[in-house]
C-alpha cells in the first residue's frame, strides 16, 4: 500500500462500532509495523482528520471530518430547484424561471425551458424590477417591511405596459394580497398580452429565498387553467422550500 492508501485504510477503521482506537490497535488491523502506523496517524491528526480521544494514546476522527461532510450534504439552491422546475415545466409545458434578489432588484438564477416555440422567460444573469411582474413581487411580498420600505423608496416605478403597478401605495396592498394567498399574478405588467404566476421559496425561518415563476403568452393561460397553474407553481415552490430547509 502506498501512503495515501495506508492513511484512508486507516480512518475507514474508525466506526459507531469502534469509535475510539490507539495506534498498536490500527497497526494490528491493517498489519502495519507501529512506527509506521504512528507515523501516519500523526500526519492525519496534524490535518485535523484524527483527534486524541479521552484516554492516553486513543484517537478518533477528527473535526476536519465533519467539515468535509458537512460539504457532501451541502446543495446549492439550483441544485434542489432544477429536478422540481423540470417536472414543472413537463406538466404545464411552459419555461420555469427560479429568480433570487440581488440588492434591490430580482435576478434569474436558473430556468428550465418548455417546450412551447413562442416563450416567455428571462436569461440566467437578467435583473429586473420587484414592482412589475409575479416574480418580483412574489419577492418583495414577503421580505421584512424595512426592507421592503427601503427598496420602495428606491423604486423609480417605471411603466413597461398599461397594467403596470406605479404607484406605491397600490404596491403595499397588492403584495398584501399576496401574502395572503401565497401566490402572485401579473397580468402583462411587464410585457403586455402575457401572464404570469409565483410563489415564493421560503426558508425554515419564514424568511424569502427565492420565487418560482411561470411566464406564457395569454391565449394559454385562459380560464381554468390559470388557477390550474397557480396551484402547481405552489406546490413546487413549497416542496422546493421543504428540500432546500433540510440543507440550511
Amino acid at each position: 500500500m502506498n501512503t495515501l492508501e495506508k492513511c484512508v485504510k486507516i480512518l475507514s477503521l474508525f466506526s459507531e462500532v469502534a469509535p475510539v482506537m490507539s495506534v498498536p490497535e490500527i497497526a494490528s488491523r491493517l498489519d502495519l509495523p507501529i512506527s509506521t502506523a504512528y507515523r501516519h496517524v500523526s500526519a492525519l491528526k496534524q490535518h485535523g482528520l484524527i483527534d486524541e480521544a479521552g484516554a492516553p494514546g486513543t484517537y478518533r476522527l477528527g473535526t476536519k471530518i465533519l467539515e468535509l461532510a458537512r460539504s457532501v450534504l451541502h446543495k446549492s439552491l439550483q441544485e434542489i430547484a432544477r429536478p422540481v422546475m423540470t417536472q414543472l415545466s413537463q406538466k404545464t409545458g411552459e419555461t420555469v424561471i427560479l429568480s433570487g434578489l440581488h440588492r434591490k432588484e430580482g435576478i434569474c438564477l436558473e430556468r428550465v425551458e418548455g417546450h412551447h416555440a413562442l416563450r416567455v422567460s428571462y436569461e440566467r444573469g437578467a435583473i429586473f424590477p420587484l414592482h412589475a411582474g409575479s416574480s418580483g413581487k412574489a419577492l418583495a411580498a414577503f421580505l421584512p417591511e424595512d426592507r421592503l420600505e427601503e427598496i420602495i423608496a428606491d423604486t423609480p416605478f417605471t411603466r413597461f405596459s398599461e397594467t403596470t403597478i406605479t404607484d406605491p401605495n397600490a404596491l403595499r396592498e397588492e403584495l398584501s394580497r399576496i401574502r395572503k394567498r401565497g401566490v402572485a399574478f401579473s397580468n402583462g405588467e411587464v410585457i403586455a398580452e402575457t401572464y404570469g404566476v409565483a410563489a415564493p421559496i421560503l426558508a425554515s425561518s419564514g424568511s424569502v429565498v427565492a420565487a418560482l415563476s411561470i411566464s406564457a403568452p395569454n391565449h394559454r393561460m385562459q380560464g381554468t387553467k390559470r388557477d390550474e397553474v397557480a396551484k402547481l407553481v405552489a406546490d413546487a415552490a413549497r416542496e422546493i422550500s421543504r428540500e432546500y430547509a433540510v440543507f440550511e
